[in-house]
């Protein structure tokens, strides 16, 4: 296939010494062959592009300020597959560095985001597969780089592979029933971060009663996780869900159930997991949902609440549950910005196709040079499960060409039990809170060109004997023009300023220039 090629072609251009490389190819080739020869329309396209950057401090150092001029080359390949039984969304791309005067410095990066579905037994059996590769922070307490370009011990490349084959059904007309298993593993680049291995099974069986307003849920999940540098951790949980709607718009739920874990001690306890839940749809443009138990650790809660007008849309989510690593370490979707967009078009276009919805969202962020992830808060690699309560308000505005997003976002993490032998950011503070804010204007220029403009700020803040504040501020003005109907350009311009302890602190200034060729 030439998918395969392209990667097998990729992979031998390392040579034999890169393992991770070769490894993580494998696994998009298995994902490009076995999904698209079941799926109805699907196509490659490759894709090279070159940028430029001017930086002067590739360091990001407060005193040994190095100014160089990085050359970027990035050959990639995106392969979208979909059919009545499969569906395939893959993005893959090889960045060699180039420093003019840090030859020493040259290095390669890869970027993956890879998401599959079969339906291997029609309306029966079903598989899904996922894989990424990022660039992921080692602490919270380390300098935030403005791009891959500069040169930055804090961060590391971190890999993610899962694949839960599942089954879904009816029996009995009223009653459904539910049950996957998942497994997954993360590793990175660096000896400071610790690998993860998860799996997982969820079951479920729900259904109706004699009382229309009435249903019921029987939920059971156990999660085992295992970290290189730390012990191996299980959560079980089990219980009863009874919803009740008392209007087309309003549903209230009981939910009693029971958890046993050893996340907080050595053995295993048994704890209360019980709670309620509730969804209110005042209208098709409004809806909260949520639930909140308590549990070993607390109450925890899931709350999203969502309000669509005509060109604009808000969303707002909190939470408070276990987490095990960034959500940037597996996340395969498009970004904030692209899901919020995406809300938007489809609700003005009621009768037009995904693809052509996606299609639409593309164009719209592409024309006007925004970012699709709007993330704020990047996160840093665990050892350890962590209690992570975080909240999240974004806002998206478009209009005929002018395009603004706010997103602002607040997550604190706590260590979950204790860890031997195991040095990280937790290990002199008990709670690590990191806050951000972004604002992204787009303008549509002409029908070919579009200019942007991006301010943002994040925190690092914890709670030691004498508190930490790290804070990074940045400002950024790009202007993207379409060169040809494949082709596309940009350049740019940022400052970055970020306020740290002593002798971390640094400015930074850089020019950009981007050229994409799409084949």
């Amino acid at each position: 296939m030439p998918g395969s090629v392209s990667l097998k072609a990729l992979a031998d251009a390392r040579g034999p010494g890169d393992a991770r490389l070769k490894s993580s190819l494998v696994g998009i080739s298995l994902l490009s062959v076995f999904f698209p020869v079941h799926a109805e329309n699907w196509q490659i396209t490759p894709s090279i592009s070159v940028s430029e950057t001017l930086t002067n401090n590739l360091f990001l150092s407060s005193s040994n300020r190095t100014g160089d001029l990085v050359t970027g080359i990035t050959p990639g390949i995106s392969i979208n597959g979909q059919g009545a039984r499969a569906r395939l969304n893959l993005n893959y791309g090889l960045t060699q560095q180039l420093y003019a005067r840090e030859s020493s410095q040259n290095n390669r990066q890869n970027a993956l985001t890879a998401s599959g579905t079969l339906e291997a037994i029609e309306d029966f059996l079903f598989l899904d597969a996922s894989g990424v590769i990022s660039q992921q922070y080692l602490s919270a307490f380390g300098p935030t780089s403005p791009s891959i370009a500069n040169i930055d011990n804090n961060r590391t490349e971190t890999s993610s592979y899962s694949i839960s084959p599942y089954v879904k059904g009816r029996f009995l007309s009223s009653t459904e029933y539910f049950l996957r298993y998942s497994t997954s593993t993360t590793s990175s680049q660096s000896s400071l971060a610790s690998d993860m291995t998860m799996s997982q099974w969820v079951g479920r069986i729900n259904g109706t009663t004699r009382w229309s307003s009435l249903g019921w849920s029987l939920d059971a999940s156990r999660v085992s996780t295992n970290y290189d540098l730390g012990r191996d951790r299980t959560d079980t949980r089990y219980g009863l869900t009874l919803p009740y709607r008392f209007t087309p718009q309003f549903q209230l739920s009981a939910i009693l159930g029971r958890e046993t874990t050893n996340m907080v001690s050595l053995q295993d306890k048994t704890y209360n997991d019980s709670g309620f839940g509730l969804v209110w749809s005042p209208s098709p443009r409004t809806k909260l949902e949520g639930t909140m138990t308590r549990r070993y650790f607390g109450n925890g809660y899931q709350v999203a609440f969502s309000h669509r007008m005509r060109r604009s849309l808000i969303r707002y989510s909190a939470s408070r549950d276990v987490s095990y690593q960034p959500a940037g370490v597996n996340y395969t979707g498009q970004g904030s910005n692209y899901d919020a967009y995406y809300a938007i078009v489809a609700a003005n276009n009621p009768g037009a196709s995904p693809q052509d919805i996606r299609a639409q969202v593309s164009q719209i962020l592409q024309g006007r040079g925004v970012p699709a992830d709007g993330t704020v808060v990047n996160g840093f690699l665990n050892n350890r499960p962590t209690l992570s309560t975080g909240q999240q308000l974004s806002l998206a505005l478009l209009g005929v060409r002018n395009t603004v997003t706010f997103n602002a976002s607040e997550v604190k993490q706590q260590p979950l039990g204790l860890v031997s032998g195991v040095t990280d950011d937790f290990s002199l503070a008990n709670q690590i809170t990191q806050r951000g804010a972004g604002v992204v204007w787009g303008h549509q220029l002409t029908g070919f060109t579009s200019l942007s403009l991006s301010l943002n700020q994040s925190r690092s803040l914890s709670q030691l004997a004498s508190q930490v504040d790290n804070k990074t501020t940045g400002a950024y003005f790009l202007l993207t023009t379409q060169v040809s109907p494949n082709a596309t350009a940009n350049i740019g311009a940022r400052r970055v300023i970020y306020d740290g302890a002593v002798n971390t602190s640094y400015t930074e200034s850089a020019l950009t220039g981007v050229l994409s060729y799409r084949f």
